[in-house]
């Protein structure tokens, strides 16, 4: 009963990001920063349909294409509809709002904090790390997980999935890299999406 005390006033107090971790969420993936655009529709990736039609794709959701793109989040994340599964999205950098991640630096206990102030205490079990600059931020805090260079290379790519666990008094939860959702070249993205479940 306390932790949910003490997760709805974390949620009360952070109003101002875009973060949506549900108590005892399956999954939740872990982006680097929200761009200007999510922050002014106040739902990620509600740019276009790539990211969702990803996770319909890798089974995490259901078909989502009938609702409009800024109400996604609030739909899939919030209200916990569209899946089997208990979803939750938090970005590392939440209130740095920047769309280019060139321009962004994750600094030592970035990542400490989200797991510590977040994902531990609402029990979270496993999380997916989108992204290089999200990989290497959590291996810079928990060196023990594989860093984004040493994922390894199986048919010329890199075999993204489980890169080790977090273990935080009596709480485990499992780490996963995956490939940033959108704009990139890596082919068959849900294949790897699917290891989560």
């Amino acid at each position: 009963m306390i932790d949910r005390i003490i997760y709805f006033f974390t949620q009360l107090f952070e109003k101002n990001t875009l973060n949506i971790i549900p108590y005892r969420a399956d999954i939740v993936l872990v982006a680097l920063n929200p761009t200007e655009e999510a922050i002014n529709n106040g739902a990620v990736f509600s740019r276009d349909s790539a990211f969702w039609n990803l996770l319909h794709k890798a089974k995490i959701i259901n078909d989502v294409s009938h609702i409009p793109l800024p109400q996604r989040a609030i739909e899939v994340f919030k209200k916990q509809k569209y899946s089997n599964l208990t979803l939750g999205f938090a970005d590392l950098l939440p209130l740095l709002i920047e769309t280019d991640s060139r321009n962004v630096t994750v600094e030592a206990g970035t990542a400490n904090h989200l797991i510590k102030r977040h994902l531990k205490r609402n029990r979270v079990k496993k999380i997916a790390l989108m992204g290089q600059k999200v990989v290497d931020g959590f291996n810079q805090d928990f060196p023990h997980l594989l860093s984004w260079n040493a994922i390894p290379i199986a048919a010329g790519e890199k075999d993204f999935g489980l890169i080790g666990k977090i273990n935080l008094s009596g709480h485990s939860i499992d780490v996963y890299a995956m490939p940033f959702p959108v704009n990139n070249s890596i082919r068959d993205k849900h294949i790897y999406y699917q290891r989560l479940l």
